[in-house]
């Protein structure tokens, strides 16, 4: 799993504090095509179908980026010629496999967990599931946070989750720190669905961008969580790295003042990932054990565009471990051309599908209706565990 490691990301992608609508955005259209486009030019100069299936799968981009000129004029075909083209160097997509769900839904997960063989379930969540939890939107226009900061006259609004920018300017931060320190906000259905899971004995282990910690306060243990992108758990001097408790921090975060640390002077703040960051070492630990050994991932409210969290669905074993993804759009899909050519990692929907399910709509929604389709004894304790 050492792709897993090859890049840090920021609170501010898929953080508790995210835009909500971040949660479901969809890659351009134009990008997409000139990602295709990579791959049947790997494709091409690969020389031979087994060649070209490795190339084109190591030359798939690996995040969300902002490709510049047009390549090749294969960016004007559509997807079903550049796939012809591809069946005619032999790359066909990966082989017909047995599917591992008897639907793509949340009938045929549901069975699935009712015949007893999810037992190691990871969950991977990004800000959608706390949408409904009043979350604040810092980064769209109109809302009374974004025009608070506004008053700082940041060059954009994740300026406030980049390191470069916090060293110079750490009052933004503060303010927004205020609006999103633990305690405000009650968890989701779908936070306490998760800890649900782990009630039955199901969840091996929850990956969660957020950094509002609403999954320990619907009472998941913290062993079971791993915070991708850091929390308000501690803090530490962003200098000599002398840590501090939480309460330390609490009252300069609620005076929107600016703490420094009594060895260096150096900014003090919350460990939260920004941009110019890694990301904790226990991510990476857990997910090269969890990974391995999940045997059915559930993907909730995350646009997936975030490496190296988007990365772990590629490491869910292809033969073993169906996927479901929750979610108000589709995310991480991979195009025609991508399947065709055996580009791992991504969701896909469509012919030869052996375990991906889906679900579109809120997470909470689709939580109750998973539950429900597992009996009435689920959605018992869903709501007790709410109540």
């Amino acid at each position: 799993m050492s792709d897993v490691g090859k890049s840090s990301a920021s609170a501010a992608d898929d953080a508790g504090a995210e835009r909500p609508d971040a949660s479901h955005a969809e890659r351009p259209e134009r990008e997409s095509r000139e990602d295709d486009s990579k791959v049947l030019h790997a494709a091409r100069d690969a020389g031979s179908s087994a060649a070209a299936r490795d190339s084109a799968a190591e030359g798939a981009p690996e995040s969300r980026q902002n490709t510049s000129a047009s390549s090749s004029s294969a960016d004007s075909l559509d997807a079903e010629e550049i796939a012809a083209q591809l069946a005619a160097l032999g790359l066909t997509g990966p082989p017909e496999r047995e599917p591992l769900l008897e639907s793509f839904d949340l009938e045929g997960v549901a069975s699935y967990i009712a015949a007893g063989k999810a037992k190691n379930i990871v969950v991977m969540v990004g800000a959608g599931i706390s949408v409904a939890a009043g979350i604040p939107d810092f980064r769209s226009p109109g809302t009374g946070l974004y025009d608070n900061l506004q008053k700082y006259d940041l060059p954009r609004p994740t300026a406030v989750f980049e390191i470069d920018y916090f060293r110079k300017h750490p009052q933004p931060f503060y303010m927004l720190a205020k609006e999103l320190f633990p305690g405000q906000y009650k968890p989701t259905a779908t936070h306490y669905f998760i800890r649900l899971l782990h009630e039955r004995g199901l969840l091996r282990r929850c990956f969660t961008q957020n950094i509002d910690s609403l999954e320990v306060e619907a009472g998941l243990p913290k062993e079971k969580l791993v915070a991708a992108h850091g929390n308000f758990d501690s803090a530490a001097c962003i200098d000599c790295r002398k840590s501090y408790a939480t309460e330390e921090v609490r009252k300069y975060v609620e005076e929107q003042r600016p703490m420094h640390c009594s060895e260096c002077e150096g900014l003090v703040k919350p460990c939260i990932v920004f941009f110019g960051e890694d990301l904790p070492r226990r991510f990476f630990q857990l997910a090269q054990q969890d990974m391995p050994a999940c045997d059915l991932l559930i993907v909730m409210g995350t646009s997936l565009v975030v490496h190296p969290f988007a990365s772990l669905i590629g490491h869910a074993n292809i033969d073993t471990c169906p996927r479901l993804l929750i979610n108000r759009e589709k995310a991480a899909e991979l195009s025609v051309v991508q399947h065709a050519a055996g580009v791992k990692g991504g969701f896909w929907w469509g012919d030869r599908n052996h375990r991906d399910a889906l679900f579109l709509g809120d997470c909470d929604e689709g939580v109750r209706r998973l539950c429900a389709c597992l009996g009435e004894d689920w959605v018992a304790e869903l709501e007790e565990l709410q109540a």
